[in-house]
């Protein structure tokens, strides 16, 4: 079913997170979870809810990155 999202719910996704940032320090982690929510936003970039191991995060459409296609 296509209804106009790149990413569609129970896919895998990576993207980068910013775990502390400093003036000499930035400290970057690569999480992986699944598509559980998606957004439409008419004024920017969609937003999908994704859930990691931790913790649900809402992260704009340019950065993730598909992994795996979630089964239909």
């Amino acid at each position: 079913m296509d209804n106009g999202f790149r990413y569609q719910l129970g896919d895998l996704v990576e993207f980068k997170k910013s775990e502390r940032t400093t003036e000499e320090y930035i400290d970057i982690v690569t999480l992986i979870g699944i598509i559980i929510e998606q957004r439409w936003v008419f004024t920017a970039d969609n937003k999908f809810k994704v859930r990691t191991s931790d913790k649900d995060y809402w992260i704009r459409e340019d950065h993730l990155k598909l992994l795996s296609k979630g089964t239909r």
